[in-house]
């Protein structure tokens, strides 16, 4: 089992994922009399109009934000299920890194992720003014587990895995909005560990890293997203968005 060190909610909010199967969504289908139909049709069409209405957005309102605090605050399912809607996961590959989880975080996303990690004492107040600290941005996050073939050593030698130096830097992150490459505007690397021992005296060891992307969200009115990863040994991953069905 993977026990990682980045942020809580992410391992948190793939285990929720998890328990809610397509299974369980078809035992809910209800058969409706024809009578109730046009009225649902009605409805269906308030909730498509508000749905666009809710699409990402930037920069975020006052009551928006304070919807964001609040959803964060819950720390439950919804406020998990909620953030997996931002990422999208990976199997595991034949051989080198393992690229398992990317995502896009929009400003609201990352408000309510924010919101999610204060407890007691933190305001809807001190939300909206750690929002204008952070400004508006798309962050995206690629997470890489190393594996049997790929690890924090590699590369072993020059038959092992392509790359100059066998680390983060060796992976290519872009951001694509309708087609277009966004240029970064920061970048920054951060590794994962899990224990190795029993308690608090126990070591551990790299299981891999994330790396963090920020891009410019203020001028952004794109819907279709793709985040590209090229990894050192020649892997293309591609996570597909559709910012329309985002806040």
């Amino acid at each position: 089992m993977w026990n990682f060190k980045f942020p809580r909610t992410a391992l948190y909010v793939h285990q929720a994922s998890m328990a809610y199967t397509s299974a369980d969504f078809a035992k809910e289908v209800l058969v409706v009399p024809s009578s109730f139909r046009p009225g649902l049709a009605i409805l269906a069409a308030a909730l498509l109009t508000t749905s666009v209405a809710l699409a990402f957005n930037a920069p975020l309102s006052d009551e928006a934000v304070r919807e964001a605090y609040f959803l964060g605050q819950r720390r439950d399912d919804r406020t998990a299920q909620f953030l997996e809607t931002y990422r999208r996961y990976f199997p595991v590959p034949k051989s080198g890194p393992h690229v398992f989880v990317v995502e896009l975080f929009t400003p609201y996303a990352q408000a309510v992720q924010a919101s999610s990690k204060h407890g007691a004492g933190y305001s809807a107040q001190q939300a909206r003014l750690d929002y204008q600290a952070r400004g508006d941005s798309l962050r995206v996050g690629v997470y890489v587990r190393y594996t049997p073939t790929y690890g924090s050593g590699f590369p072993y030698s020059p038959n092992k895995v392509p790359g100059q130096t066998g680390t983060w830097k060796d992976f290519q992150v872009r951001l694509v909005l309708n087609g277009e490459a966004l240029e970064c505007r920061s970048v920054r690397y951060e590794g994962t560990r899990m224990g190795t021992g029993g308690g608090k005296g126990g070591g551990s060891r790299s299981t891999g890293f994330i790396v963090w992307q920020e891009y410019d969200a203020s001028n952004s009115t794109s819907t279709d997203a793709t985040v590209e990863v090229d990894t050192p040994d020649g892997q293309h991953v591609v996570a597909s968005l559709d910012l329309s069905r985002l806040r």
